[in-house]
């Protein structure tokens, strides 16, 4: 039998699996971000409030931890601006380069 490690390495893009509850979302959110989470999970009136409120932030936190989010979402944004379009072969190009896949 062989020692398999705790947690499997990362591939590029990939993020750890935040639990979808609220101490679990607000651990992987900044300390802003974790005020802002949890006011509007305490407004939340009806179960449909929560629901929306925890989906949102339980994406957020994915999100968050990419570390160049900001800045691909700014050329993202410029992109649209421009009127630029990408085919799917460039986005599968660019998948796999980030990947080292062929």
């Amino acid at each position: 039998m062989s020692a398999q490690p705790a947690e499997q390495p990362m591939l590029p893009g990939q993020v750890q699996r935040v639990p979808r509850t609220i101490r679990g979302i607000s651990d992987w959110l900044s300390k802003e971000k974790r005020a802002k989470f949890l006011e509007e999970v305490m407004a939340a009136k009806e179960e449909a409030d929560f629901k929306q409120v925890m989906d949102g932030w339980w994406a957020e936190a994915h999100f968050d931890q990419l570390p160049d989010r900001e800045e691909r979402r700014a050329r993202a944004l410029q992109q649209m601006r421009e009127g630029r379009k990408i085919s799917l072969d460039e986005i599968r190009a660019r998948c796999r380069g980030r990947d080292g896949a062929e």
